[in-house]
């Protein structure tokens, strides 16, 4: 066999791998109209990423009006489904616990899963927690910051000025 048809083999068989690992990812149901809301909280830099569902009722016209704070994005029902599953592997099912964070926005970071009203919450370990615990918030923190890094976000801008904003720049 050739080099390259040998190479194209190989990308072909990478390829259906990939696409195969794609189609077997595990999901939560996240029913359309429900109310679910992720949020990780850092308080080394004060930032709360939040993704929702979006056909979360109250939040459908987010992207519509000005708010002060752009870090909530709205995700497709099924990706936030993924995400839940992807935070249980990760540990939160392990070391998560039912009710909401002891100090929202307080000196600990915490993952939050408001699903429906049920609260689940991974508070970050103290320092003397155990080895797999430490790990498994870490682990927990790339899986948000992967999804959330993902799902694009838009923001309402209220601009007076038109086009000179643009131009005082240069």
């Amino acid at each position: 066999m050739m080099p390259s048809r040998a190479l194209l083999l190989v990308l072909g068989c990478l390829a259906a791998c990939v696409l195969a690992a794609c189609a077997s990812v595990p999901s939560v149901p996240v029913p359309a109209g429900s109310r679910v809301v992720v949020r990780l909280y850092d308080p080394e830099d004060g930032v709360e990423l939040a993704l929702a569902n979006e056909t979360y009722p109250e939040l459908a016209d987010i992207y519509s009006k000005a708010r002060p704070d752009p870090n909530l994005k709205l995700a497709p029902d099924q990706l936030v489904g993924e995400l839940l599953a992807s935070l249980d592997n990760a540990g939160l099912a392990a070391f998560g616990r039912s009710g909401g964070p002891d100090d929202p926005h307080g000196a600990q970071g915490y993952l939050l899963v408001d699903q429906d009203g049920r609260q689940r919450v991974f508070p970050e370990p103290a320092p003397e927690a155990g080895v797999e615990e430490r790990r498994a918030f870490i682990r927990i923190k790339l899986v948000m910051g992967e999804y959330y890094q993902h799902v694009g976000g838009l923001q309402f801008v209220d601009n007076p000025r038109g086009r000179a904003l643009f131009e005082d720049a240069r």
